[in-house]
């Protein structure tokens, strides 16, 4: 332990210095507290309070989505619903929107953010799911709404002078929602046209094009 704190004095006696000079010379005794926010100030690199703030909101969203999605899932898991095709679709999207939760946490603790964590709030059950088309279409509404505020946040970045937040949201954001929502527009539409089979039968053969 006495090993660990020396680090983090010598650690601050060394590279405590700003744009216009140190902020303590190295002859200079630091205490452990002055020691350890100098080392957390120095990761976080401008990583200010709005941007981690975005960030907790963002993880939340992605956790209430995956559980969201995760509900969907066992909806049409049901006996009396028996569409496999839907039931893995959307559990392949509660694992994603879980993973990218994951990423924001993980991304805050490079950046000596704070991980908070609260309650989700109890996913919507609806009973016209069972035509296939109204359970896209609510996907493809939370798919747009994470993608706005996945936007919001490299708005955000861009105010604040933080190019590493806005590259690291566009590298692993961005481009996923964007092609999940065109997946997803897809789907509807290719539903439509099975439709014309038959509603049963359409809906059928449309949830076998999804195993």
């Amino acid at each position: 332990m006495q090993g660990v704190i020396g680090l983090l004095v010598g650690v601050a006696a060394v590279f405590a210095f700003s744009a216009s000079g140190w902020l303590y010379s190295p002859d200079e005794k630091v205490s452990v507290i002055e020691a350890r926010n100098l080392v957390n100030k120095l990761v976080e690199q401008n990583f200010e309070y709005y941007n981690q703030r975005a960030i907790r909101k963002q993880i939340t969203e992605c956790l209430r989505d995956s559980y969201q999605y995760l509900a969907m899932s066992m909806y049409f898991d049901q006996a009396e619903v028996a569409l496999p095709g839907f039931h893995k679709l959307f559990k392949e999207y509660s694992d994603r929107e879980m993973s990218n939760a994951v990423k924001l946490m993980t991304y805050m603790n490079l950046r000596e953010g704070s991980n908070k964590f609260i309650g989700i709030p109890e996913p919507k059950i609806s009973y016209e799911w069972h035509d296939g088309e109204t359970a896209l279409i609510s996907a493809l509404r939370m798919e747009h709404k994470a993608n706005t505020k996945f936007q919001t946040i490299i708005q955000l970045a861009l105010e604040k002078h933080d190019p590493h937040l806005k590259q690291f949201i566009e590298d692993n954001f961005l481009d996923q929602k964007v092609k999940v929502i065109k997946e997803l527009g897809d789907k509807v539409t290719q539903l439509g046209k099975y439709s014309s089979e038959g509603k049963g039968l359409g809906l059928q053969m449309f949830d076998n094009t999804l195993l």
